[in-house]
């Protein structure tokens, strides 16, 4: 009975230390800011342009912020849209009978439970003017164990997601998300688990991101466990419900580079593999205010009709976002990008639309002000076909106008010696 009081110990703190949530302690925020750090909306061409930061941390989970003194964190930064996504493991347990249990952290424990916290959460967003409040949660579906037990490889621990609009006990309770760890070991289970979570959450009306997408290849010993995982950025593309995916501040080397994940994923779109495009957005996946921590890690500007929370989320559903990070973006914003029928479009603003034109396409892209540095890049399909050190540009794109078929644009602009980047979501072409 002591070794196993031991055993139990053991793997409690191999856990916790190596793939769980453990609580911080909570660090009040020091001071109310009369005047932002940073611009928190502009109106421009009929638009209520919002910065946003999404997939944020409080002590609910492993954040260093009470949930009010994030939301006052986000008054100082500026931030005009604030989404809050704890992580949902509360505890996970080893073996069928479930008896050796350890707490991770998150807030679907025995001590809060989803219910208080989505009712706590969802109270305090409605008594919350400023910031725009998005109530979600950060989740790892699925994660498998290839060891022999009491020593586990655990693989898979940070393939996440951030999830919005699947807030009640019952949607909440029936994710095919388990809790448990088999002892034995396990094969690797493949996209299926993946597949039938970001289904669950889509069939039932939620939406759904993939989180750090590029977050590192782990092969790490925590005492009894040993963590062996690779990026999951092999599952961007092949989820074919996926709402959107975090392309900054960890999804610039292989998702949101030219032809990668985030332009393939889109290709497939085109093809009608896939039903919806898939989104692009910038990830805070902010936890405590260490040095060059911010809810702007990544910035999400959200384009909008009113600062409202449903249009936030129909920006998120329809591709209204501008993602971006460094601070030689912090303010600005995307003033025009359009796509017209041999002249310019008929908006200004036309991202995540798509478009249905007879002659070559004319596309117009403009920021609100020069950058230091910059470089604006006009992508097609996956492919940079111009390129500019301006701040806007309008292209006659030939070619497109020749062959006729199906394509997307998107524009990456780089500034800050390569540090600094800005994305728009796409316009999609087809043709009369």
């Amino acid at each position: 009975m002591k070794f196993k009081k031991v055993l139990v110990l053991v793997l409690f703190l191999s856990l916790s230390w190596g793939c769980g949530y453990i609580n911080e302690k909570p660090i009040p925020v020091s001071e109310k800011r009369g005047t932002p750090e940073h611009t928190p909306v502009w109106n421009n061409s009929g638009w209520v342009i919002a910065r946003g930061s999404i997939h944020n941390h409080t002590t609910f989970s492993d954040g260093c912020r009470t949930p009010e003194d994030l939301i006052q964190q986000a008054r100082n930064e500026g931030i005009a849209v604030l989404s809050i996504t704890d992580h949902r493991e509360g505890r996970t347990c080893v073996g069928k009978d479930q008896k050796i249990c350890v707490n991770m952290g998150g807030f679907d424990s025995k001590k809060v439970g989803s219910k208080k916290y989505f009712e706590y959460m969802k109270r305090l967003a409605s008594e919350t003017e400023s910031p725009v409040v998005l109530v979600g949660f950060e989740i790892g579906p699925y994660m498998w164990n290839e060891g022999y037990f009491p020593w586990l490889t655990l693989k898979a621990t940070h393939w996440h997601f951030t999830v919005y609009k699947i807030d009640t006990p019952e949607l909440f309770s029936r994710m095919p998300a388990p809790w448990g760890i088999a002892p034995e070991p396990q094969p690797d289970p493949g996209l299926k688990p993946y597949r039938d979570f970001v289904n669950y959450v889509i069939e039932n009306g939620g939406i759904v991101f993939q989180a750090h997408p590029e977050s590192g290849n782990y092969e790490r010993y925590y005492n009894l466990v040993y963590l062996l995982s690779g990026a999951p950025t092999h599952l961007t593309e092949k989820l074919l419900n996926l709402t959107g995916v975090a392309v900054v501040p960890s999804g610039l080397n292989e998702v949101a580079q030219p032809s990668g994940e985030w332009d393939r994923a889109n290709a497939q779109y085109l093809a009608g593999i896939r039903e919806k495009p898939l989104w692009g957005t910038g990830d805070a996946d902010f936890h405590c205010p260490d040095p060059g921590e911010s809810l702007r890690n990544g910035t999400t500007l959200f384009y909008l009709k009113e600062l409202s929370q449903e249009e936030v989320f129909n920006a998120m559903l329809s591709g209204r976002m501008v993602a971006l990070m460094g601070e030689e973006f912090q303010e600005v914003f995307v003033s025009e990008f359009s796509a017209g029928d041999g002249k310019a479009g008929s908006e200004k603003i036309m991202l995540g639309q798509n478009v249905t034109i007879s002659a070559a396409p004319v596309v117009r892209f403009s920021l609100n002000k020069d950058v230091p540095g910059q470089e604006s890049r006009l992508i097609r399909n996956g492919k940079i076909i111009y390129s500019t050190g301006a701040s806007g540009f309008e292209f006659r794109d030939e070619e497109s106008g020749l062959k006729k078929a199906p394509i997307f644009y998107r524009v990456e602009v780089i500034a800050g010696d390569g540090q600094a980047h800005l994305f728009t979501n796409p316009i999609f072409v087809s043709w009369r």
